[in-house]
This record gives C-alpha cells, structure tokens and sequence, in this order.
C-alpha cells in the first residue's frame, strides 16, 4: 500500500498533533495532546467536517465558528507550520519513516477498536506497515532480567517464529530485545512499539536485515527524535497489547514498573487481551501477584502440543476484539457493523465519531453540581489531564497553575481514591472507573 503521500486530513493532524523540532513554531506553543485532538474530533465529526477541511479556503470560516473551549490562535499557529512540516516528512523519509494518523484508511484497525479514545492520533514507523494487521504474541518484561528468563525468553521467541506467531513487544533493553531479535534470527517476524528514538531504530543495524526483508516493523506513537521519558514508556504499553492477540509477562516487578503498570492496566480494560506469566521456581514476586490478578500461567519448554494451539484454546474463553483484521491464527474476527464513511477523493476512511466513542464517566457525568471549591471546579480538568500516568511539573504546565497548588490537590484527589500515585519517578493517573 502506499504510505509515502499524506492525505489533507493527514497533513492536518499532523500539523496539530506533531513535533517537528525545538523551533517549528518559534514560540511556546504546544502541539495538541490526545484528549484535545479527540475534543476537536467530536465537534467536527458532529458538523460533517474533516481535519483536511482546515486547511482549504473555508478553513478561517470553520475556525470562527469553534467554541471557546478550543483554543482558535493555537490553531492557526499550529496549522501555519507547514514549512516545517515539509522539512521534517523529508528527514523522515529519507530514513525510511513513514507517517499515518487516524483518518487514514490503514491506520491498524486493532488500536482504534481496543484503545477507542486512547488510539494515537499520529502514528511514525518504518518496516512493513502489513505487519500490524497480524497480531500475535506480546512478549514484555523486565529490563534487568537473569540468566533463566532471557534463556526462556529466547525459547518461546524461536518457538513462536517456527509456529508463525509474530512476536510484538516494546523494543526496550532486556526481555524486549532478546525476544525481537531471537524472533529475527530464526525467520519470524516482529512488531517493535518503540518509546523514543525511532529514527536511530530505523538505521540500527541489528533491525536493518529484518526491515529490508520485511519481517520487521518498527511504530511510535511519539516524534522519531524524542528522547527516552518514563511518561513515554508507560504510555506506550498498551499500543503493545492492542497490536497483540495474547501476552506474555516474563518478568515484572511488583507494584512497581513499566511492566507491572502496562500488565495490570491490561487486565483491567473491558475485552482485555488474555495474560499469561512465566511461572515456577525462581520468578520475580511481581509473576506471582500477576497470576493472583487474572494472569494464566504459561507452560513451561519444552512445549510437547502446538505453541499456536494452546494459544488460542486457552484464549477462547475470553471475548474477542471486534476487528476486520487478520487474527493470529489467520482467521478474521467478527466485523462489527460498519460505520458511517466519509470519503476524500476515491479513498473512504472510518468516521472518526466510530473510533472515538464516549464511554467516560469523567468526560460526561450523568449530573453536574455546581462547585463550591476551587478543588471542585479543577478536579474534571485534572482528570481529564490524567489518562495516562503524568509527572506534577507535566500537569502543572498544561494547566498553568503553580505546581505547590497543584501539589495540593493532588494529594487530596490521592486521598479521595480518584487518582493513584507512583514513586521513583512521582507520577500520577486518574483511577478508572470503567474497569476498576
């Protein structure tokens, strides 16, 4: 498929939502964060309007017409860098990145039907894009990780490859690597969701044979250049679910880390993908309390019956996605019913009112009381600002408050059992309702 050309509605998202280096705007002005992209979305999609839409002549006409919850002067600045825009795609291509948003037609179907809101509205990668459509096993875990678990990871890797089961995980040190690459080096292939650096990724030498073969792909939610940040790396965890049929933990912390944080999110999502967890003698504590959550344990090598086989017999007890993408074992999931296209030029895309459906009880509470604190009246904004786990100096940016203010009411919202903590580094995420 052709990736290279960017649609309007691409261009557009990209120029709200993108980074394009430490100078593209010339001043302060912040790209768009998810949670404001969808806020654009919903208004636009109830109006019959397209993101393209803003950048033809009736784009300022359009413009005028946005409530006052969306910031117009952001907007334009955001949408005049297009200049910036160019150089950056032309770095990008050069190193064999390629970009995609929401609207296009093969944005992966799995991240928008698993994630809903949470699918990122910008998508960078490099490798071969049909790889997304496969699923197949997630393997994650610890950074630091001993001589038994790399030497079971690399089995189950090298095991999945000759059965045809595409290894996904998270490109980071430890149990992420040895699994791609083991995959790699005995002829499977492999989905990376990487955190930071792609386009160093995209040149690395240990991926270059498995990308030019087309065995490999390499995807980020995040600029190509950015940095490694621990905000990223939680973030990113569950792209790597979504792209995935089941998942293994091989090694994870309790209570604490990357691992620990993107597994138990997993099991608490509604049509969670099935978890299982290396088990026996000598495994982290943090296995064990997986197990006592919801995870199934993963049968110990040598595999005597079919790796795929057990796979899919242990998975089927759970609820599928609903998909029009190839499953594991080269099935199709159950179409759900098709939504509502909108068409530019000869291609149609999903409506994005579909991929971005409603299901917040902190986005639309069923009644609304008048506040009678200032706590009260920050506290949807600061959950809203939430959804992923975000240091104090982050929020207080994005909110424009004092970060001792904002130190307050965080401690209280942590009292009150809204918000949970983490320490080393101190971050902070909203408690969901929906599937605690």
């Amino acid at each position: 498929m052709n990736i290279k050309k960017l649609t309007n509605d691409a261009k557009a998202i990209l120029l709200l939502c993108g980074r394009f280096g430490k100078k593209d705007t010339g001043n302060a002005v912040k790209p768009f964060s998810l949670r404001e992209y969808n806020q654009l979305a919903d208004w636009m999609v109830d109006r019959h309007a397209r993101p393209g839409d803003l950048l033809t002549n009736a784009g300022n006409r359009l413009l005028e017409t946005f409530p006052s919850g969306i910031d117009v002067a952001r907007m334009k600045i955001l949408l005049s860098r297009g200049a910036a825009m160019a150089l950056a795609v032309e770095k990008w291509t050069n190193n064999g990145i390629w970009v995609i948003c929401r609207s296009d037609s093969f944005y992966p179907e799995r991240l928008k039907q698993h994630l809903k809101k949470q699918a990122p509205a910008v998508l960078y990668g490099v490798g071969d894009i049909d790889l997304l459509l496969r699923g197949g096993l997630a393997v994650v875990g610890s950074r630091n990780i001993d001589n038994q678990g790399e030497t079971f990871t690399r089995k189950v890797a090298e095991e999945s490859a000759r059965k045809g089961i595409q290894i996904v995980s998270g490109g980071a040190r430890g149990v992420d690597q040895i699994a791609m690459l083991s995959a790699l080096e005995a002829g499977g292939t492999v989905a990376g969701v990487l955190a930071d650096s792609l386009i160093k990724a995209a040149v690395a030498g240990k991926y270059r044979a498995g990308i030019r073969e087309k065995r490999m792909v390499l995807v980020s939610p995040f600029f190509p250049d950015a940095r490694f940040n621990v905000g990223n790396a939680m973030t990113r965890n569950k792209y790597i679910y979504a792209l995935a049929d089941f998942a293994l933990v091989v090694s994870a912390a309790k209570k604490k880390g990357g691992t620990w944080a993107g597994a138990t999110e997993e099991l608490r999502r509604d049509g969670a993908r099935p978890i299982f967890v290396r088990h026996g003698e000598g495994i982290p504590e943090g296995n064990h309390a997986l197990l006592e959550l919801g995870a199934r344990p993963f049968q110990k090598p040598p595999w005597k019956e079919d790796l795929a086989m057990f796979l899919k017999e242990t998975g089927e007890a759970h609820r599928r996605p609903s998909s029009r993408q190839m499953s594991l074992f080269g099935e199709p999931y159950a179409e759900k019913p098709a939504a509502a296209a909108i068409k530019e030029g000869l291609e149609t895309y999903p409506a994005e009112s579909d991929l971005i459906a409603d299901t917040d009880p902190f986005q639309k509470p069923a009644t609304v009381k008048p506040a009678t604190s200032v706590y009260e009246a920050i506290l949807p904004l600061l959950l809203r600002a939430m959804e992923d786990w975000r240091s104090p100096k982050d929020l207080a940016e994005e909110l424009e408050v004092r970060k001792v203010q904002l130190d307050d009411w965080l401690r209280r919202a942590v009292d009150e059992d809204k918000v949970e903590k983490k320490s080393r580094p101190v971050l902070y995420r909203r408690v969901n309702r929906n599937t605690g």
